[in-house]
Formats: structure tokens, sequence, C-alpha cells
């Protein structure tokens, strides 16, 4: 379960980084955001799934949280573009984020008796967030964050091909 969830995660981790680091345009949003709802969501739900009942409880907290990161961001694109709603303020999106942040320094913690590679993917997803919330008020800060993002999913697509 562990390289379908860290293949979820590391490739549409590498797809929205691309539009962060303004690699790509802008109207690819909805082929990212339909690709991360199923894999990078349901996929890696999935995978927390059978982590769990493979009795790794640490896996299935990060696949699960992870996916249900992903389908919640997925949903929230989605009500943007088809309801009335109006969007978050700059303050909400940045709690949002570090709160994520927290969680994911929080789980790198918990990968300090684990191989290197692990705790690459999550010491670079937990700078990821961070710079992410700091790039909701500094547009270069954002495309910085979109580049430690696509090294942070290229380092989950490695571990899921070695494991």
């Amino acid at each position: 379960a562990g390289p379908i969830g860290l293949t979820a995660f590391g490739i549409t981790t590498i797809l929205l980084n691309f539009l962060n680091a303004e690699l790509i345009g802008k109207d690819t949003i909805t082929l990212i955001i339909c690709y991360g709802m199923f894999h990078g969501g349901m996929i890696q739900i999935l995978a927390g799934m059978w982590e769990v009942y493979r009795g790794n409880i640490f896996g299935g907290c990060a696949f699960t949280s992870y996916g249900g990161f992903w389908m919640g961001f997925a949903l929230f694109e989605i009500l943007m573009v088809i309801t009335e709603l109006e969007p978050p303020s700059k303050d909400g999106k940045v709690v949002w984020l570090i709160v994520w942040g927290i969680f994911t320094l929080l789980n790198l913690i918990g990968t300090l008796n684990a191989n290197r590679v692990v705790q690459f993917v999550f010491a670079s997803l937990t700078a990821l967030f961070f710079l992410l919330a700091a790039g909701v008020n500094n547009a270069d800060i954002h495309v910085l964050a979109g580049y430690v993002g696509i090294v942070c999913g290229s380092s989950a697509l490695y571990l899921g091909w070695a494991e």
C-alpha cells in the first residue's frame, strides 16, 4: 500500500506545484483538481486504510490525512467555481496552511527513526506548507514554494518506487 499512496501523493504534489511555480498556466487547475480529488485523494485514503489493515498506524494516518487534504482542496476549488461562495480571506488561508504545516511537522518527528528519504519527504512537505502560508502574501515566496513542492513530490515518487 505504501508505494500506491506515495506515488499518488507524489504525482499530485508535482502537478499542483508546477502550477504554484508558474511553470504551467492557471488554466490547468481543473485538470489538477480532478486528478487530485481521485488520485491524490481517494487513492491515498484507500492506501491509508490498507496501511491500517497491515498494522502501520503511522502510514494509515498520513495517507488518509493527506488524502483528505486533497479531497477537501478539490472540493473547495470546485465550490469556488460552481457556487457564489466568497473566497476565504488571506488570513484564513494562511491559518489553514499553517495548521497543515504543524500537522506535517509532527509527522516529521514521527519519522526520526525511519530512513532518510521518508524524513526528507516529510521535511520538504513541512517546508512546503510553511512557504505556501508565507506565499499567500508574497508572490515570489509562492513561486519558491512551488519548486520545493516539485522536489517534495519527486522524493515521494522515488520513495514509492524504492519500496
